[in-house]
């Protein structure tokens, strides 16, 4: 199982200036710097919780079809786009939507979606090689506004922490990459 970003979402979770408010930043010059935080931040947010924040598309190829349920990562799985697969000939084919059915849970904790073939339908066979089944689909919260507080005071937390100290903290013998309080924050909303 393969996973790729296809589009990255076209904003951010939480806003510049709601960055540069919460670090209490007054001017413009390092606007670059948070920027590149707030991008930072969300990444890290996506990958500890396995969650999309903002809508995305990606591609998961697999070597072949599972015998059960297609499981999609990175919820909430708004669509799909399109199942392609190599069939047994070696042509490229796309599975029709009238095959299958899709089961996207929605909601700030939703769970993985799957893709499952309609009744009567098996999944075709494919041909014998590395990825070769591809599933294209759209994942993420609607918009900025539907994602989570607790993720974006996350967001927040780890922008600021990263901004105030641009270094691994030592505190006593332990050193601390983040603020406790990102994963406490962050928890309730981990896919495992």
């Amino acid at each position: 199982m393969a996973l790729s970003l296809v589009t990255g979402p076209v904003n951010e979770p939480v806003t510049l200036d709601e960055v540069k408010a919460h670090c209490r930043v007054s001017s413009d010059d390092d606007d670059g710097l948070l920027d590149g935080y707030r991008v930072a931040a969300r990444e890290f947010v996506e990958s500890f919780t396995g969650r999309a924040l903002l809508p995305q598309t990606w591609d998961l190829k697999l070597d072949a079809f599972p015998c059960g349920a297609i499981e999609l990562p990175m919820p909430p799985v708004t669509s799909v786009t399109s199942i392609t697969y190599v069939d047994t000939a070696g042509a490229t084919q796309t599975w029709s939507s009238a095959n299958y059915r899709t089961d996207l849970p929605s909601g700030p904790t939703s769970a993985s979606a799957r893709i499952t073939p309609v009744y009567g339908v098996s999944w075709p066979s494919t041909q014998d090689v590395t990825s070769a089944v591809t599933v294209r689909f759209v994942a993420g919260y609607a918009s900025d506004a539907s994602v989570p507080w607790a993720i974006k005071s996350a967001l927040l937390l780890l922008v600021g922490h990263w901004y105030a100290h641009r270094e691994a903290v030592s505190v006593g013998n332990v050193v601390a990459s983040m603020p406790f309080a990102v994963e406490s924050l962050l928890w309730p909303y981990k896919v495992f």
